[in-house]
């Protein structure tokens, strides 16, 4: 049977339609933007290196941020902005000036500047992975005290990070991983930190994991 022209035609232009649908080796090799708006869940633990031993403890906190991730090929960077509070407790003799005789407890304020770069040793159109390693600069702005004075009177007080014996800068290692899922990111990381957490003469260490859930544009 001989081939008309209007069906030579129709092949003709739908072999068109698939070369024109098809991704190019070269937009594969374009950079990727993303933005990205998160929010999770922390722990951090305050290791005091004290002369009588180490003094571990553990507390709760959340954040939330945004930033932009840019990926090209198996490479990507991002950088974020976030707000970060945790909340803990300490002695009243650490806040100078206190009459207070109970422990009192704490909301510290902070924000974080992280630079992260890395690996995608896999993905497709709906999944893919991330692993990474970042510097953090971290803030400590404000402390929330609630406590008790003598006679069983409440206070609430806003102090400086260093009245409390906290660092007001740290420099932080992060160590994560991620993946996207369509239009979702979930992460997961670590960060330790550098210099000392805390103001004392005797170092505080810093080490802290976070769960985070973005919303890609």
């Amino acid at each position: 049977m001989t081939m008309t022209k209007s069906s030579l035609g129709l092949l003709l232009a739908l072999a068109s339609l698939a070369v024109l649908a098809a991704p190019s080796a070269g937009s594969a090799q374009e950079m990727k933007l993303d933005i990205k708006v998160f929010g999770g869940v922390s722990g951090t633990t305050f290791v005091e290196m004290l002369e009588t031993g180490r003094v571990r403890s553990t507390y709760s906190g959340w954040q939330a941020g945004f930033g932009a991730r840019v990926k090209k090929r198996k490479w990507f960077m991002e950088a974020l902005l976030s707000f970060n509070r945790w909340a803990f407790s300490f002695s009243g003799d650490q806040l100078a000036g206190s009459d207070v005789i109970t422990r009192l407890k704490g909301r510290t304020n902070s924000f974080e500047l992280p630079i992260n770069g890395g690996f995608v040793p896999y993905q497709n159109s709906y999944f893919k992975l991330f692993l990474y390693a970042g510097y953090v600069n971290h803030f400590n702005t404000k402390v929330l005290v609630q406590g008790t004075v003598v006679g069983g009177e409440k206070f609430d007080a806003k102090v400086k990070p260093k009245e409390v014996n906290l660092a007001i800068y740290q420099a932080i290692a992060r160590f994560g991983m991620s993946f996207d899922l369509a239009m979702f990111n979930i992460d997961f990381n670590y960060s330790i930190s550098m210099n000392s957490a805390g103001s004392d003469s005797y170092r505080t260490g810093y080490h802290q994991l976070q769960l985070n859930l973005a919303y890609l544009f």
